[in-house]
């Protein structure tokens, strides 16, 4: 009896010990919950000042600039102006004085003709009343109502209603984000990130999504404008994308947002992710003189008339992985077994072998050297072929889709292990294919 309440109080202790790991786990979490909340907010605050600041010097800036051209504008018109009566001005100065100067002659020879002290000159009074016809009619000067009266007009009350309703509608604070990524897949040198829109008190119509990734890991939400650079990932209407070309091991940021069709802005970001992918990305192996590579060992082509199978680095493909082939460049189509497709194993001479999958030059596909019924389109330049492959552990099978120009087949593969090399083999040179 003593060993058995011993056993039980053993039992609850163990239970009660991971009770408490387990509550110390949420009180980690609501820490860092509440770390994220303190550390945007203290973001957000710094960013409204930063943006107000601006604002407000730029509106300063903005406002002496309009005082100075509009005084500007004064000065012109007042100095243009000014310039045609000046000038009028000084003509008419100068009659002035000549007519003065004829007055003070005419009174001058009335004194000498009143004191009859020296004999009067008919020459010089006939000359002088001749100077008279000289003095010819006033000069033309502008009336008031043809000068310049000049006003200044400004509806203060209204631009300061508009300023003052603009100013009311700048920037938003908002809880989250409208649109927050959910999950992120590893694949061979990519990650399939996802995304979907949250519930927000105002609804938003999405017109388009922006996906964006920054090297290194920047897990705060405090730090998207300050040590991450981003750079735009993908920009569409679609809630998923595969980022590809990354280096496996390297940790990436990520973060999504989107448009609302109403304002034609973009919101606020998600909360950012951390994600790595380990798996290699999609390369050809070293095949010469047979195959030439190239961008990354990514293309591939086909260079002497030998028949040689063309192999992956190693065993890239694996469950849920997708892989597409996208023929660039394409040669003559002499032998039924070229194509390209999955292998289970090495092969180097012929595609028609089992444990392969693969599509030829004119679209038929073959399973473990069998040919099935269905045909896909020829393989042709532009063309693209995909295969996704999703394995079934229990059933040891592997579900694979061909997609070949908008046509796709399914087939169930029965497999020990979710390995593949992904193959070509043309005997004819010419070929080229890119793989990704």
């Amino acid at each position: 009896m003593e060993e058995f309440c011993r056993k039980s109080i053993l039992e609850s202790i163990d239970l009660a010990t991971d009770y408490s790991v387990k509550l110390g786990d949420l009180i980690l979490s609501i820490t860092e919950a509440k770390k994220q909340i303190q550390d945007t907010s203290h973001l957000s605050s710094s960013e409204i000042d930063k943006v107000f600041d601006a604002l407000s010097s730029c509106l300063l800036m903005a406002l002496e600039k309009r005082r100075a051209a509009l005084k500007g504008k004064v000065e012109r018109i007042e100095e243009q102006s000014l310039k045609p009566l000046n000038e009028c001005q000084k003509v008419v100065q100068q009659k002035l004085e000549m007519t003065k100067k004829y007055i003070v002659e005419g009174r001058d020879i009335l004194d000498q003709l009143q004191n009859k002290k020296v004999p009067v000159d008919v020459k010089t009074n006939s000359n002088y009343v001749d100077k008279a016809s000289l003095m010819g009619g006033l000069p033309a000067v502008p009336g008031l109502n043809e000068v310049p009266a000049l006003t200044f007009q400004c509806d203060l009350d209204a631009i300061k209603e508009t300023l003052l309703q603009e100013i009311d509608d700048i920037g938003s604070v908002s809880p989250m984000g409208p649109v927050q990524l959910t999950f992120v897949e590893e694949k061979p040198g990519g990650l399939l990130v996802h995304w979907e829109e949250v519930e927000l008190d105002r609804p938003i119509d999405v017109q388009s999504f922006r996906l964006q990734v920054a090297s290194g890991s920047f897990p705060d939400a405090n730090q998207n404008h300050t040590l991450a650079q981003y750079r735009d990932a993908y920009e569409g209407q679609d809630s998923s994308h595969l980022i590809r070309d990354l280096c496996p091991g390297q940790a990436y940021t990520l973060r999504v947002c989107c448009m609302d069709a109403g304002s034609r802005s973009w919101s606020a970001w998600s909360v950012p992710r951390v994600a790595v992918t380990h798996a290699p990305p999609y390369v050809w192996r070293d095949c010469r003189p047979h195959y030439a590579t190239s961008v990354g060992n990514k293309i591939a082509c086909k260079l002497t008339a030998d028949k040689v199978v063309l192999l992956s680095s190693d065993m890239l493909v694996g469950a849920n992985h997708s892989i597409q082939f996208q023929v660039l460049e394409f040669g003559e189509t002499s032998d039924w077994t070229d194509g390209l497709g999955l292998a289970k194993d090495v092969i180097s001479t012929d595609l028609n072998q089992s444990g392969v999958l693969f599509i030829n030059a004119k679209g038929h596909v073959f399973l473990d050297k069998k040919e099935k019924t269905t045909r896909l389109p020829p393989l042709t330049k532009g063309c693209r072929v995909s295969f996704t492959c999703e394995y079934f552990r229990q059933q040891k099978k592997m579900r694979v889709n061909i997609d070949s120009m908008d046509k796709a087949v399914t087939y169930d593969w029965i497999l020990p292990a979710p390995s593949f090399y992904f193959v070509m083999c043309f005997r004819s040179p010419g070929w080229k294919i890119l793989v990704e």
